[in-house]
């Protein structure tokens, strides 16, 4: 599964928009680029635009956690059950369709999804990926060796997927004498690692390392998929989400995850 909120508070069902893909897992938003009305209800979260997404101005919805298929329908690329909005009367007629709710008829054959909303409050675990669906972030390995400085004097290793934002990203250390502990890096190169809080260890030649376009506490993400991934390749420079981080897990090629929450920019349709 791609996005999931911890303890939602409420889930709706809502409509497609007739035409997107939506997939279990997947940020929904109310509204679509650039302020435009959204084709039914909901539709899957673009990417972001301009800083704190404010050129797209996207309102967050919620994660798809629900479709009225009757019977699943799995996509492997993306790794979700999926469903593919529906317009014409005959196209509608053709669904095999069950679990209507809430507001909507029983014999209603459009596309319904189940959605847990995202409150300011809610708190939202996702994947981070290397630019497609499933690809872990580039372990990147240090290639100058005897620094005794815990990575305070820049170190050299090889290149991580992302042109760092000083202050806005992390390094976490895999295999070596530090291995187990993350650092908050203020280096905007993709080769010299330069963290804030010295690693309390000499680095050594071949120790292994992960970097992330993200940093607990205030942080930038790219999100997409769509909807579905935080983007690893991405510079949080000026395209991004304003997100507060409370945890990065970092520890297992694959299954790198960020738990955080968006900040209340990103609800607010009337934005300038």
């Amino acid at each position: 599964m791609s996005f999931k909120i911890e303890n939602p508070r409420r889930v709706v069902q809502m409509a497609g928009d007739g035409s997107s893909a939506y997939y279990v897992g997947q940020i929904v938003s109310y509204i679509a680029a650039s302020k435009a009305a959204t084709p039914g209800t909901i539709l899957p979260l673009a990417v972001p635009a301009g800083e704190a997404d404010t050129t797209n101005f996207q309102v967050v919805a919620g994660v798809v956690v629900g479709i009225n298929n009757r019977t699943p329908v799995y996509g492997d690329t993306l790794k979700a059950n999926t469903v593919t909005g529906v317009l014409t009367q005959a196209d509608q007629i053709a669904r095999d369709w069950a679990f209507n709710k809430g507001m909507y008829s029983i014999g209603d054959p459009q596309v319904l999804l189940d959605v847990a909303i995202i409150e300011p409050c809610s708190l939202i675990e996702g994947p981070i990926f290397n630019a497609a669906y499933g690809t872990a972030p580039t372990v990147v390995t240090d290639t100058g060796g005897a620094d005794t400085t815990g990575y305070t004097t820049a170190g050299t290793t090889g290149a991580c997927d992302f042109t760092p934002v000083a202050n806005y990203a992390t390094i976490y250390c895999r295999t070596g004498a530090n291995a187990g502990l993350y650092r908050t890096t203020n280096d905007t190169s993709t080769t010299a690692p330069d963290v804030t809080v010295a690693f309390p260890y000499d680095v050594a030649l071949g120790d292994t390392f992960v970097r992330v376009p993200v940093k607990q506490g205030y942080s930038r993400i790219y999100i997409a998929g769509p909807g579905m991934y935080i983007a690893a390749e991405k510079t949080p420079a000026t395209h991004y989400f304003s997100v507060f981080v409370e945890k990065l897990d970092l520890k297992t090629a694959g299954s790198e995850t960020a738990l955080f929450r968006f900040a209340s920019i990103h609800f607010d349709p009337m934005r300038a």
